[in-house]
């Protein structure tokens, strides 16, 4: 090695290549990307290819905030930026600063992106959208005050349907703070639940002016929004992501006015359709009824009726008449049983008085003979004792000496054993006196 040859620090050699590649600071590359990764800090690193090549490519965040789209491997780019060594790994990379798709817009696609991932979330199902109400009270619009939407609108629902409650909601409709504004006013209309129906309407336009509607805040506020949704942005041919999300799509912001509030006409022709119907079927009804009835009143059962009634109630008086003369009789019948029940009652005080004086005279004679007034002058009266009754002593023959008998006297009773007796042939009454 010579002395005359000149020995390089790295990083002054790097400088120097940078200082070469200062011509390269404006180049656009086209490649496919591959290895993408994003920071924390918003940075985006990944690598662009072709069939033989690959080189790495960084994207500062700030330069990475105005993609519309979003970086995936796979992708086709242009990317635009300045050719750079990383002095740190001595690594050959672009810096870019700008990136568009090649061959499709970034703007299309962006829409068939975020298009793609809520179709998967589910955020286009009609089994998630609510229903429309037929007549709404209370509408809101969020749409510009100043556009040719808000005409429309106020020109179809003025000559439908007069002082209806409409209330505008007003936002920007394109440029940079449009989505920004237009997501704000729907979850404010969301959470006042003041409308029965909010109406999402603007003009027509290129892409690029109904950008905020393929926003995915707009998209996400649409679907959260707790009042049915009716869109009506652009011209037929224009679909955008709020269209997919919205609960009903209408082609153009009149057409959006014409489907919430149908024609007072339409409406009153209905009513009466309607009335017709009820009318013709109470009608018929009543006609069917009619014949009936009038069938049943010529029939030969019920031409039979009345006489059957009256035959009924000249029965049933009959009876009546034979129920009060049975009645009638019973009474009499009770009354006489009755009478002849009082007849002997009342010969009872004089009947019992001539009882009563039989019953004394019989008690006098019953004294007259009765033992009792025997003893009561002096005299008692023997028994000999049997296992059954006590009986009075007639003979001495009866008992035997030493025999227990029972004395009645007047008052009280004695018990005595038989000392001796006679033989019977005197005269118990003392002999008189001559």
């Amino acid at each position: 090695m010579g002395m005359s040859e000149r020995i390089y620090q790295v990083s002054e050699l790097i400088r120097q290549i940078n200082l070469d590649l200062y011509r390269y600071n404006d180049i656009a590359v086209e490649g496919e990307v591959t290895n993408y990764t994003r920071s924390s800090a918003g940075h985006h690193y990944f690598s662009i290819k072709d069939a033989r090549a690959s080189m790495r490519v960084v994207m500062f965040s700030t330069a990475a905030r105005f993609l519309r789209f979003r970086i995936e491997n796979g992708l086709k780019l242009i990317v635009r930026g300045r050719l750079a060594i990383y002095e740190q790994k001595g690594e050959f990379q672009l810096n870019a600063v700008a990136a568009e798709p090649a061959g499709l817009g970034a703007l299309q696609l962006a829409f068939e992106q975020l298009k793609k991932r809520l179709a998967e979330e589910g955020l286009f199902d009609s089994a998630r959208k609510k229903a429309i109400p037929m007549l709404p009270a209370r509408i809101a619009v969020v749409t510009s005050p100043n556009g040719a939407a808000i005409r429309d609108i106020l020109n179809v629902i003025g000559r439908r349907f007069e002082g209806l409650h409409l209330q505008i909601y007003p936002v920007r409709v394109q440029g940079q703070y449009a989505a920004r504004e237009i997501a704000a006013a729907i979850r404010h209309l969301s959470r006042w639940h003041l409308h029965d129906v909010v109406l999402i309407c603007r003009g027509g336009g290129s892409l690029e002016d109904l950008w905020p509607f393929n926003e995915e805040a707009v998209a996400r506020a649409i679907a959260a929004c707790a009042i049915p949704t009716i869109s009506g942005i652009g011209h037929e041919t224009d679909f955008t992501i709020a269209d997919l999300v919205a609960d009903l799509r209408a082609p153009t912001p009149s057409a959006a006015a014409e489907i919430v509030i149908r024609a007072k006409s339409e409406i009153c022709t209905l009513v009466e359709h309607h009335l017709r119907r009820i009318s013709h079927t109470v009608e018929s009804r009543v006609r069917n009824i009619r014949h009936e009835l009038r069938h049943l009143t010529s029939s030969d059962r019920l031409g039979l009726l009345p006489r059957r009634i009256a035959a009924r109630r000249e029965r049933l008086n009959r009876n009546r008449v034979s129920l009060y003369r049975i009645v009638e009789a019973r009474t009499r019948a009770l009354r006489l049983r009755l009478d002849a029940a009082e007849r002997p009652l009342a010969q009872f005080p004089a009947r019992a008085a001539r009882e009563r004086h039989r019953f004394d005279a019989a008690l006098s004679k019953l004294g007259a003979v009765s033992p009792l007034s025997v003893l009561s002058r002096g005299y008692a009266i023997a028994f000999s004792r049997t296992r059954r009754r006590r009986k009075p002593i007639l003979d001495s023959n009866a008992v035997q000496v030493g025999e227990q008998i029972e004395v009645q006297l007047k008052r009280g009773a004695m018990s005595c054993t038989v000392d001796g007796k006679t033989l019977g042939i005197e005269t118990t009454w003392p002999t008189e006196r001559s």
